[in-house]
């Protein structure tokens, strides 16, 4: 029986050095931003969300999709190091359907928070260019994703308001 705990607890051990340490509250905050972000996508009523309060700026809808599509890219990109992101939604339809808005959404939340659970700690310091950008750190690549995904929604309450919605309460983690 001793054996037994002895050789778990070695593998316990072992899993956990293979697997990263997310710096600070890196995951909590991605869980919280999927969190954040899908209520807003919902607050937006369902007529609305190819509403743009001025010419020449994104619909409600193409907000979120810029948010989504830029974090797994960042997963897939930056992450696991493909080529190319793999297609986890149709534009042509969750651009135009709130349901799928927001399904969308959380499909390209589960990616990034997939990647990030495979993550070990030298892929966390592996330097990686994006985009064309010069090279950052992966985990300094998960940073900036969250940053922008942020900055992004909060671009978007005026577009709530304008519509009678809400602004859902932002989720602070204390």
């Amino acid at each position: 029986m001793r054996l037994l705990l002895l050789t778990a607890a070695l593998a316990l051990t072992a899993f956990g050095a293979a697997h990263a340490q997310l710096p600070g509250n890196l995951k909590v905050d991605w869980e919280r931003s999927r969190k954040n972000v899908i209520a807003y996508t919902q607050a937006m009523p369902t007529t609305a969300t190819g509403f743009r309060p001025t010419p020449g700026v994104r619909t409600f809808a193409e907000q979120f999709d810029h948010i989504a599509t830029t974090n797994y890219e960042i997963a897939a990109l930056a992450l696991k190091g493909l080529k190319q992101a793999p297609a986890l939604g149709d534009s042509a339809r969750y651009l135009h359907d709130k349901a799928a808005l927001v399904a969308y959404v959380a499909a390209t939340y589960d990616y990034v928070l997939a990647a990030m659970a495979t993550l070990t700690a030298a892929d966390l310091n592996r330097s990686v260019s994006v985009w064309g950008l010069p090279a950052q750190s992966v985990s300094r690549w998960l940073e900036m994703s969250l940053e922008h995904s942020v900055w992004t929604l909060g671009q978007v309450v005026p577009y709530l308001r304008l519509n009678g919605a809400t602004p859902p309460a932002y989720d602070i983690p204390f």
